[in-house]
């Protein structure tokens, strides 16, 4: 944090989720090839190779990941240790190892003006299932961690200005239509629009294309494709919010 304050050129993203992502991958000689997974067996007790993982597994310690039908979901258990031994090891994981503390911290604390030290709650994207920003986040909130225009700010328009993505994060004329509707009591989205069109609607997932952020030297080959290009110029400069 001390040295993001020393640097305000850095724009940064912190991560809410207890579970961490990797992989349960070991070699020929049966050793983990993960340094992080390696970090996380043996914090729970367990050793670095094939036999840590397994016993891991069992003890319901460590969670594979596994394609749940066009999405990724984690397992463990018996059923784990069968995928990953069906997938000669070489699999993605997830232990439940984040403490509380710096994940709170990082996205609470404040710059003397006003604006946060690190500028956004990220996500993973969804390739491990740890996509938590609401579900995680606005436990924040009601913990009066955050308040919910910051909650807003650090996970909509900080991240569109981050990207000079300047028609959104915002509610305002001119501004992309880009609304989530969310229930605060269980912390879960109920609707998503883009740009005014429904990409979730009621728990269902509607959208079929996508949007590709690029610049400008990427934007022929995306559109070829069919896809739209978002171009922007990450060299512009961005401005960030300071106290509201």
């Amino acid at each position: 944090m001390e040295l993001l304050n020393a640097n305000p050129n850095i724009f940064s993203e912190s991560y809410i989720s207890p579970k961490n992502g990797t992989r349960l991958t070991c070699g020929p000689d049966g050793k983990i090839q993960s340094k992080v997974t390696g970090n996380c067996l043996r914090h729970f007790g367990f050793t670095e190779d094939r036999d840590g993982v397994r016993k891991a597994l069992l003890a319901h310690k460590a969670f594979a990941v596994y394609d749940a039908g066009g999405y990724s979901d984690l397992m463990t258990g018996e059923d784990a240790v069968k995928l990953w031994e069906s997938h000669n090891t070489d699999v993605g994981g997830s232990f439940n190892i984040n403490p509380p503390i710096p994940r709170i911290l990082l996205a609470q604390v404040k710059r003397p003006d006003g604006a946060f030290v690190v500028d956004a709650i990220s996500t993973d994207g969804g390739c491990i299932p740890r996509n938590v920003i609401l579900s995680q986040g606005l436990s924040l909130v009601k913990l009066d961690i955050l308040t919910l225009t910051e909650f807003a700010q650090k996970t909509s328009l900080n991240p569109a200005r981050m990207l000079r993505l300047t028609n959104k994060g915002h509610l305002s004329v001119g501004a992309d239509a880009d609304i989530t509707i969310y229930d605060y009591a269980a912390q879960t989205p109920k609707m998503s629009f883009v740009e005014g069109r429904k990409v979730l609607f009621k728990g269902e997932v509607l959208g079929k294309n996508a949007n590709i952020i690029c610049t400008e030297r990427g934007q022929k080959a995306i559109e070829a494709r069919g896809l739209k290009a978002i171009v922007v110029d990450p060299g512009l400069p961005v401005d960030r919010v300071k106290a509201l």
